[in-house]
This record gives structure tokens, C-alpha cells and sequence, in this order.
């Protein structure tokens, strides 16, 4: 396990030298070398882990996304431990998606970058496809599971809501990413919750009841009774 560990670490520094490197000056200035200067190694360190450019941007990018997945994880969690809404989980969710702060235009900007490089690497597009469609499915379920408790309508077409939920999402990260202003930011935000507002328009039968957990439940569940 140490070793294990060990490894993941030195990629993981790796990788965010990757991820520095190209904040700095773009992906396409990124190398080996100056991956390793940036991450404070050697070239054959870096080779060692990486044996090309492509596959230390594909370890890069698989990083950068589970990182942007963990906030949503983290931004539902505090909203379940609030006896949230499903409809304010899953807005909570959807702005982590948002560069509503430093650390979030980072990370959505090399997103982007990365998307116009998959364009021409079937791996790099294979990630976005894989994550892009994990993030659909979890707003699909989140709709079904409104339904369940009372949220949605039952006529609700929770395929289309979880396509056009993510659709707008992506939209207003793009947006963003050109126009950062403050009331470009507030209206992405208001944007969010109108969406939200339109697909949840009901009430959980369960919002009046007590939770009776204290476990971690399934993302954009309304708590059981």
C-alpha cells in the first residue's frame, strides 16, 4: 500500500505541474521538460511514470475531472446534511460546475482547452465522454428522484430535464469563462435556479417528516422515512 500510495502521489505531483504549466501558458506549450521543471523534478521521472506526452495529458485530465466530480460530491453532501430540497442539491451541484471562483475558472478553463484537444485524440475524448455522461445520468436521476418524492410531476421527461439541465450548465460555464463580471456570475447563478425551479415544482411528502439517518444516501435522494 505505501508503495501504491507513493506512486500516486509523484503522478499526482506530476500532474499538477501539467495543470500549472498550461495555466500558465496554454496546453499546447506543455512538454515533458517543462512538466518537470514545472513539478520541481527530472525529465526521466517524469518519463518513468509517462511514457509519452499523450498519456500524461490523458493521467492529467482524468485527474482535473475527478476533482471537478469530488466538489459536486462535496457541495451535495452539505446539502443533504442541511435536509435539503432535491431540487437545492441538485442546483448546489450544478454550480460547482460554474468558475464562480478561482480555483473553479481553473479548473473549467483547462476543461475547455482539454475538449478542443479531444477533438483530436480519440483518448482524451473518450474522458469527456465518459465523465459528461456520468454527470447527465446523476441530474437524470436526481429528476426520477424528485418524482419518487413528490418534487416532479410524473409526466416529466427526466431524460430530456437531465440533457437540458447539463446542456445549460456547460453553456454558462463557457459563458463565463469570456465574461466575468459580477453580474454575469449572479445571472448564471439565478440561471441555475430558475432551471431547478421549473423541473421541481412540487412539494416532497417527506419535507415535513424528521430524518431518521445519519449515513451518507444516495446523491439527489430525498432522505427516507
Amino acid at each position: 500500500m505505501p508503495r501504491t500510495a507513493d506512486h500516486d502521489s509523484r503522478r499526482a505531483q506530476i500532474t499538477t505541474g501539467v495543470r500549472e504549466l498550461a495555466l500558465a501558458s496554454g496546453l499546447g506549450a506543455v512538454t515533458i521538460a517543462g512538466t518537470a521543471k514545472a513539478a520541481g523534478i527530472s525529465v526521466g521521472l517524469v518519463q518513468h511514470y509517462y511514457d509519452s506526452k499523450e498519456s500524461l495529458l490523458a493521467d492529467t485530465l482524468s485527474r482535473l475531472l475527478g476533482d471537478i466530480e469530488g466538489r459536486v460530491d462535496a457541495a451535495i453532501i452539505r446539502a443533504e446534511r442541511d435536509h435539503a430540497r432535491i431540487e437545492h442539491m441538485l442546483g448546489a451541484g450544478l454550480l460547482e460546475l460554474l468558475p464562480l471562483s478561482p480555483t473553479h475558472q481553473s479548473e473549467t478553463y483547462l476543461r475547455h482547452a482539454f475538449a478542443g484537444l479531444a477533438l483530436d485524440s480519440p483518448t482524451l475524448a473518450e474522458h469527456q465522454r465518459t465523465f459528461d455522461r456520468r454527470l447527465r445520468d446523476r441530474i437524470t436521476q436526481a429528476v426520477r428522484n424528485g418524482m419518487a418524492c413528490g418534487e416532479v410531476t410524473p409526466e416529466t421527461d427526466s431524460l430530456l430535464e437531465g440533457e437540458a439541465a447539463f446542456a445549460l450548465t456547460q453553456g454558462l460555464a463557457a459563458r463565463l469563462l469570456l465574461d466575468q463580471d459580477d453580474g454575469a456570475r449572479s445571472r448564471a447563478r439565478a440561471a441555475i435556479a430558475a432551471r431547478m425551479a421549473s423541473v421541481f415544482v412540487g412539494r416532497c411528502a417527506k419535507e415535513s417528516q424528521p430524518p431518521t439517518r445519519t449515513d451518507p444516501i444516495e446523491p439527489w435522494r430525498c432522505p427516507p422515512s
